[in-house]
């Protein structure tokens, strides 16, 4: 933080991006992505320092000449949250839940069909996150979760919460776009490798959306069409490890169907 005086107001004001407040952040945002209109320099430095507007027009020259530098790292691009760095999930997607999953493939699917930068950066928010942050024993540290904790449950991420999809994806639009293509690239990958091990269930969610219907699969729907409501609601299976909803949404699939008779 720098402190900074104009008259008789002091006021803090961030220097990196993990100092800024949520708000503040998103209205800092929303001014850097916007067409670029006259006097941005100076909305930036007012959403910054919290000085009004009208105060800060009515500088001198020279007090401007010193203080617009302060807004020149927010150009940089390097949008961080606390903990700074972001986690996937593990090889073959092991960690995933049914409920991420559904997420994650639905926007996936969205962006194969559209390739629209929104749905790539919606699907990358679902996978990656911050790690969680636990207590040591003695209560006096702060550290990433590791295999090391008591409860450790096999996920460095925090839990996978879709209310925070929005606010998270404003980050992921930094991605650089190859690194964006190589998280899809690979996720292609696993998601063929789930096919395969799981075909049953792909060959129903391939019935559900049709690549021709230039829609995704409701995920929800196939797994009330396999189950007949024996998992009950996505909601109660959400939580669930992925692999282990869709082995039993391929045991169910490779069941003979009954014939139904009419009468």
């Amino acid at each position: 933080m720098e402190t900074l005086q104009i008259g008789k107001i002091t006021k803090q004001v961030p220097s990196t991006w993990n100092e800024l407040r949520r708000r503040q952040l998103l209205d800092i945002l929303a001014e850097l992505y916007a067409t670029p209109r006259r006097g941005r320099r100076l909305r930036l430095l007012q959403l910054l320092t919290g000085f009004p507007l009208p105060l800060l027009a009515t500088q001198p020259d020279v007090v401007l000449a010193q203080l617009l530098p302060l807004t020149d790292w927010l150009n940089s691009g390097h949008f961080t949250e606390r903990p700074t760095t972001w986690h996937g999930p593990r090889g073959h997607v092991q960690n995933l839940t049914f409920g991420e999953f559904i997420f994650a493939d639905t926007f996936f699917v969205l962006y194969a069909l559209t390739n629209k930068a929104e749905h790539l950066d919606t699907f990358l928010t679902v996978l990656y996150r911050p790690a969680r942050r636990v207590t040591t024993a003695a209560g006096l540290v702060e550290q990433n979760a590791s295999p090391a904790d008591a409860d450790w449950n096999g996920d460095v991420r925090v839990a996978f919460n879709e209310h925070q999809l929005e606010t998270r994806a404003l980050r992921t639009k930094h991605v650089a776009a190859l690194q964006k293509l190589a998280i899809a690239t690979w996720y292609r990958g696993c998601r063929a490798e789930l096919a395969q091990e799981f075909p049953g269930v792909f060959v129903a969610a391939d019935e559900d959306a049709p690549a021709s219907s230039g829609q995704a699969p409701d995920w929800s729907r196939v797994l009330r069409k396999l189950s007949g409501g024996a998992f009950g609601t996505v909601a109660q299976t959400g939580s669930q490890p992925l692999r282990l909803v869709l082995a039993e949404m391929q045991e169910l699939a490779a069941q003979p169907k009954t014939p139904t008779t009419h009468a």
